[in-house]
């Protein structure tokens, strides 16, 4: 994967969860990473873990990606390595009634999901076009292909994710650029803590995550991790869309509920 792509991994969100197990399964391959998070002690204890395991180059950048600047930054931290992998990880959820959700942090959820990968993206493209190789993964969901209600925000950014993934992958076959949107389930992260809501009874592992993706990078232009999720999201085309939102909203609401909330 080093020789397809390049040296050098970007992961975003790269503290805990799916990132911190991307960064780590890109160090075994033996990629340099580029670690990006807004915590700074996480992040330096990742990386001094992974240099002296794997006898690779880190380089960290603690930042909120939500605030001003914070791509400028990355801009220039990184204007002289080859990002040949962009792991689009980092981004966070909210459950509840659209109407009682923080409007500012509803909107900051779209700059994380959706706004940062992009310019992320458009950014780094441009030398992976001129060496005629590299690789893109944006973290869509599950959620992506069912309209979720109590998580209404949060699937609206899925399926922008799935979307770029998708055209992108098309987009750049003719660069020999791979593009991926991969699409979680309930997974056991930090993620599930914060939106708080739970993982449901199929829960996944973020090493599972991982491994779906990098086996399907290259092959597909998306893929849902677990069985269970790609059943209920290839049911969710065969019934009608009124019944398949209401079973979303139970469902949230349900997993909602499990975690002390009122909905």
């Amino acid at each position: 994967m080093v020789n397809k792509y390049g040296e050098w991994a970007l992961v975003t969100g790269a503290s805990s969860g799916i990132g911190e197990v991307f960064a780590g399964r890109l160090a075994l391959i033996g990629f340099n990473l580029i670690l990006i998070a807004r915590r700074e002690e996480r992040l330096t204890a990742l990386s001094n873990s992974l240099t002296s395991k794997h006898n690779i180059k880190t380089e960290i950048i603690p930042c909120d990606l939500v605030k001003p600047g914070s791509i400028e930054l990355i801009k220039t931290k990184t204007a002289n390595l080859d990002v040949g992998l962009l792991i689009n990880n980092a981004g966070f959820g909210s459950t509840g009634e659209f109407n009682n959700c923080d409007a500012q942090t509803e909107g900051d959820m779209v700059i994380l999901n959706c706004y940062v990968p992009i310019m992320l993206t458009h950014h780094f493209l441009d030398k992976m076009i001129a060496r005629k190789k590299g690789g893109i993964i944006f973290l869509g969901s599950s959620v992506a292909f069912q309209p979720t209600p109590y998580m209404s925000t949060y699937s609206a950014t899925k399926v922008f994710n799935l979307f770029m993934g998708e055209t992108l992958w098309y987009e750049m076959k003719k660069h020999n650029i791979d593009v991926l949107a991969l699409n979680p389930g309930g997974t056991n992260t930090e993620f599930q803590r914060i939106a708080s809501v739970g993982t449901g009874p199929f829960v996944r592992t973020p090493e599972q995550v991982v491994t779906t993706a990098l086996k399907n990078l290259g092959k597909k232009p998306s893929v849902i991790d677990g069985f269970i999720n790609k059943t209920m999201a290839v049911s969710g085309k065969l019934f009608p869309r009124r019944l398949i939102v209401s079973i979303a909203g139970t469902i949230a609401k349900s997993l909602y509920n499990a975690k002390g909330k009122k909905s």
